[in-house]
């Protein structure tokens, strides 16, 4: 980054027979003013244990050599407090990246100034984590691997991921299908924009559009739920996301501008979904296996951040 700016790697994966995930990111943050750094977190969350997620995060003038990220592999270790953790995971997928900002040409443009691409939307996660002094075995954890950047962290935003549906109700079972949206809030001047949605459904082998400019969402959102309405070229998707404060992490994300962003990741999070397209039965779907993270530079009563490193 030549000027003020963030760049993040990020995966997100869970077991797809416990209440197992992980939530691991590599960013890199240069302040205006103040010096560039790069931080590892890694996040795990088990049930089982029946204690809260697990987090760490180390800060960098840069990153340790043997460190990587990117759409096939993530490699790294950190420590904070006295508590280490390690990872090293191959990431395979066949789905084509997605790039959800529409036109293209947003990509090139001053807004939004946060630009994002779901590098692997749907794939296969295995390898070794070691958090805490435990080893956690990730073979066949599926989920997502994503690349943000930019000079500025938006107003509010909503990152979702789900896979592993089963049917709640309507015909058939999908367990190939997959989510993948973002809901987002800039600021232009003093005001807030409305809500633009972002992403895409795959079921059936086939991958549908959801939101972009011109089609806005019906949205009620917090940082432990979700409830919205989002179009799409010739369907419509209804969502609905409860999460649990056991599955969550609130931490905050540093703005290069200045300040900061509140963040609350349930990297476990209960998605249902009914796709509604004319001529053709609705189709409804459930899974335990969903990621949400709900982020804003508004307050959030009753959010209290986990005191982390800067960076």
């Amino acid at each position: 980054m030549s000027s003020s700016g963030y760049e993040s790697w990020f995966i997100s994966a869970r077991d797809p027979v416990s209440d197992r995930a992980l939530w691991i990111r590599h960013t890199r943050h240069r302040p205006r003013p103040g010096p560039e750094s790069a931080a590892l977190w890694c996040t795990v969350v088990d049930r089982d244990l029946g204690t809260p997620s697990l987090l760490v995060k180390e800060v960098f003038a840069d990153f340790p050599a043997g460190t990587g990220a990117g759409p096939g592999r993530f490699r790294g270790q950190a420590s904070m407090d006295g508590q280490s953790a390690r990872w090293d995971l191959v990431i395979t997928g066949d789905q084509a990246p997605l790039r959800p900002l529409r036109p293209a040409a947003l990509y090139r443009a001053p807004l939004p100034r946060t630009k994002l691409e779901a590098v692997v939307p749907d794939g296969r996660f295995d390898g070794t984590l070691e958090i805490g002094g435990r080893e956690v075995a990730v073979s066949g954890w599926r989920g997502t691997a994503g690349h943000n950047w930019g000079s500025e962290h938006a107003d509010s935003w909503v990152w979702l991921h789900a896979a592993d549906f089963g049917t709640a109700a309507g015909p058939g079972h999908a367990p190939e299908a997959w989510l993948e949206l973002v809901l987002a809030r800039i600021k232009v001047g003093p005001a807030r924009s409305p809500w633009t949605a972002m992403g895409a459904l795959g079921l059936d082998g086939e991958r549908i559009v959801l939101g972009g400019l011109g089609r806005r969402p019906l949205v009620d959102a917090g940082p432990g739920r979700l409830a919205a309405s989002i179009g799409s070229p010739g369907a419509r998707l209804l969502l609905s996301v409860t999460t649990e404060d056991a599955d969550a992490v609130a931490v905050t994300y540093a703005d290069p501008q200045g300040g900061n962003r509140t963040v609350r990741h349930a990297a476990l999070a209960a998605v249902t979904l009914t796709l509604r397209r004319p001529g053709r039965p609705d189709v409804t779907l459930s899974s335990r296996h969903g990621a949400y993270e709900y982020g804003s530079a508004q307050p959030m009563p009753g959010i209290v951040p986990r005191a982390l490193p800067a960076g």
